[in-house]
Parts: structure tokens; C-alpha cells; sequence
């Protein structure tokens, strides 16, 4: 849909996931921040319906989800209310702010030692999880790339897959350079075989 031909929303483009195996069976989805309301955009006019989009997330099958986008981000964007309605969906919701264009910094790392726990274990048991900012491209992709390779994918596989499955994500080059350097976790929950 070109942008002169008005918003885009989520009945003209619905909520697309890309997903990419990890280890233990589970998928990584990635896509842009569901319900996002952008007036101006690269692509054109954003006015998503956050119910609807959560509702594709729910159906794909979504256990958590990891929001990357700092909570002034969401509120510009119009999804403040995010978590809140995520967790009314029965998702767990985890929010590990970057800013925007960056790589991981204080306010990622103070969450992330949970929040990434938690989303190893769900991947190593088979299941789904979901991660987003606001395009779901760059901060998106570079944690994609991360779980990968925390769970033990090499880093460099990890960058290559997500790039193959998400072209365009891991944006800059300050991002390809802090995904090429996680090494894997090696007290990563797994379930007992």
C-alpha cells in the first residue's frame, strides 16, 4: 500500500511474525510494536489496532513477550497501555527498554537478567516467544540475535539467521558488533529429557 493511499493498519497489513527456530524447539517471532499509531513514517501512516494485533500475536502462539521500546517510545506511539493488555491475553510481558537506533544499555541490562532467563527457559522448552520495537528491525533482531546465541547458537550463525528470516533487522553496525560478541549461557534452563 503506497502512503498516499492512506494509514496503514492492521486490516490493510495485518501484523506480520517472522519467526526463527531456537534450540529446544521453541520460535523467536519478530515484528513491529503492535497497535503502534505513527503519523509519519518511512512507510506511511501507522494506525493499528493494538487488540487486533495482540489478538495475531495470541494466535500464533505467544507465551511472552519481549517489548524493546523505552516507555516514553509507547506512549508517543500511542500503546502505553501495552503490558497491561498483553498480560490481559494471558501473555507474560517483559520490558527491557533500548533506546531507539542503540544497542542494549544500563536500563536493557537491569531486565534483562530476568526477563532473558525467563525467555531461554520458554525457548528450551518448545515454546514461543515474541519481541518487538518499534519498526522490529534493529533493537529487535540484535535480541533475536542474542537469545540465539545465549542459548548456544554461534553468534555469527545467530546474526546470519536473523537477517535470513528478518532482512533489513540488526541495523547498524554498532548492533552487528554487540550480537557477534554474546557467547552462550552456559547455566541455560532446559527442561529434563
Amino acid at each position: 500500500m503506497s502512503p498516499a493511499a492512506g494509514p496503514r493498519t492492521s486490516l490493510t497489513d495485518p501484523l506480520l511474525i517472522k519467526s526463527v527456530a531456537a534450540p529446544g524447539g521453541g520460535s523467536i517471532g519478530m515484528t513491529l510494536c503492535p497497535g503502534k499509531r505513527q503519523a509519519v513514517a518511512a512507510s506511511g501512516a501507522w494506525v493499528r489496532d493494538l487488540a487486533l494485533d495482540l489478538a495475531e500475536v495470541r494466535k500464533w502462539g505467544a507465551v511472552a513477550v519481549l517489548t524493546l521500546m523505552e516507555q516514553a517510545e509507547l506512549a508517543k506511539y500511542g500503546v502505553a497501555g501495552l503490558g497491561k493488555a498483553v498480560k490481559n491475553l494471558g501473555m507474560e510481558w517483559h520490558h527491557a527498554p533500548i533506546r531507539d537506533v542503540d544497542i542494549p544499555g544500563p536500563a536493557f541490562e537491569v531486565c534483562w537478567p530476568g526477563a532473558g532467563a525467563q525467555l531461554r527457559a520458554h525457548l528450551s522448552e518448545g515454546r514461543k516467544v515474541l519481541l518487538h520495537c518499534r519498526g522490529g528491525l534493529g533493537r529487535t533482531g540484535t535480541i533475536a540475535a542474542r537469545l540465539l546465541a545465549e542459548l548456544g547458537v554461534p553468534a555469527a550463525d545467530a546474526v546470519r539467521r536473523i537477517r535470513k528470516t528478518r532482512p533489513g533487522a540488526i541495523e547498524t553496525p554498532e548492533q552487528e558488533a554487540y550480537a557477534l560478541a554474546i557467547r552462550a549461557i552456559s547455566n541455560t534452563t532446559r527442561s529434563s529429557p
